[in-house]
């Protein structure tokens, strides 16, 4: 609350996006005024909260990690993993050949054939090999 009395309101844009699941990705800049909000003596943060539209225990867990790191921002969250370009040719396949894999790989310049029933985790594990390796 400032000296009029008056409790601020956030008046631009809050959310980043919306995934599938209906959870939103707040905006950096709006999550670092309202963690300020929060953190001015007196303020209630569940008010705070629903004033917002931010489910308190978020709101409550933005400003444990402002005060645990420190920092005057509230960090933003890591970036997507990146995706690797797909590749579809029409060449014929024969009945041997599809039983033989079921899916080919290029990862980091190298071609992976997967065969039917492999062991995912054994699978992820090359995978990350390939991909840490310089090129």
């Amino acid at each position: 609350m400032d000296d009029s009395g008056h409790t601020p309101v956030w008046t631009g844009q809050r959310i980043e996006r919306t995934n599938a699941r209906g959870r939103h990705r707040y905006l950096p800049a709006f999550k670092a005024w309202i963690v300020d909000q929060a953190l001015v003596p007196g303020t209630s943060l569940a008010g705070l909260a629903m004033r917002h539209q931010v489910n308190a225990n978020q709101l409550r867990r933005w400003v444990t990690l402002r005060q645990r790191l420190g920092s005057e921002a509230v960090p933003a969250p890591a970036p997507a993993p990146t995706l690797l370009p797909v590749v579809v040719t029409a060449s014929p396949v024969t009945s041997s050949e599809s039983r033989a894999h079921a899916i080919e790989l290029d990862v980091a310049g190298v071609v992976v054939k997967v065969r039917s029933g492999v062991d995912s985790a054994a699978l992820r594990t090359v995978i990350m090999v390939l991909r840490s390796m310089p090129t």
